[in-house]
């Protein structure tokens, strides 16, 4: 007998929302609707500079959309963050993350971060989105091999490494927690995983990323992707390439930051 149950995955793009959004990385004119707290819709969660407030713009049918505002400082970026700062934000997020997940409401909660030109993002003020989604889940579309490689580091409860079954292609770096007593040390490999694709990764020429988290069977993923024009390979066949040197994309990021 056929199931009946139809699996939803796509989502619907309201195009009449998506005209007013305001765009700050590609207009510098365009005022950021982040640094004038006044013009905030209202405030879910607040701590210091770190707010949670609903996205004015619900792009997508059937979702509830949240932004976590990271900090006041529009030029900031979350590799430059102290410790404590980094470590208050990716509370909150996940905090909220956990209270989305367990709301019956949402199929599943996609947990993103864009940052620059490449990213598909709209502002340049750093932020984190977390979207309820009533009839997609996610999960549908992902494997637990989308997130093993090489080993770049590994302690009690997190892992890092680079992808040998990347989603799009080329270099993509994956954290993984599987213990929530390594939280910390998984928060601070994703920041030092920024820091190396900004300022090392093919000599520093990277400019833009995304940052996707994912749940599976109990183990929390972060792929951190390093954002180039998408491969005319991958767009038209989705077949995603891996790049041959990945071994020494490992002992690179090794001699920066683990020595």
């Amino acid at each position: 007998m056929a199931d009946n149950q139809t699996i939803v995955t796509q989502l619907i793009f309201q195009t009449a929302i998506g005209k007013q959004k305001p765009q700050t990385l590609r207009s510098q004119e365009t005022p950021c609707p982040f640094c004038d707290r006044s013009q905030l819709p209202s405030i879910l969660k607040e701590d210091g500079d770190i707010l949670l407030v609903p996205n004015k713009y619900p792009i997508l049918q059937g979702s509830t959309p949240l932004v976590l505002i990271e900090t006041a400082d529009c030029e900031s970026e979350l590799s430059q963050y102290e410790e404590d700062h980094l470590l208050r934000v990716f509370h909150m997020a996940f905090e909220t993350w956990e209270e989305m997940m367990a709301d019956s409401a949402y199929k599943s909660v996609l947990f993103l971060k864009n940052h620059g030109p490449l990213s598909g993002g709209s502002l340049r003020h750093p932020h984190m989105q977390l979207i309820g989604l009533r009839d997609v889940d996610y999960r549908y579309n992902i494997r637990h091999e989308d997130y093993y490689g090489p080993v770049i580091y590994h302690s009690p409860g997190t892992e890092l490494n680079v992808s040998d079954h990347p989603r799009i292609g080329f270099t993509e770096f994956n954290a993984v927690l599987t213990d929530e007593k390594g939280f910390k040390d998984f928060c601070l490999l994703i920041q030092k995983t920024v820091q190396y694709v900004l300022h090392y990764h093919q000599g520093g020429r990277i400019s833009s990323y995304n940052l996707f988290f994912y749940r599976l069977d109990g183990i929390t993923y972060c792929k951190i992707m390093p954002r180039y024009v998408t491969t005319p390979l991958f767009m038209g066949y989705s077949i995603p390439q891996v790049v041959d040197n990945l071994e020494a994309i490992v002992e690179d990021f090794q001699k920066h930051y683990f020595p």
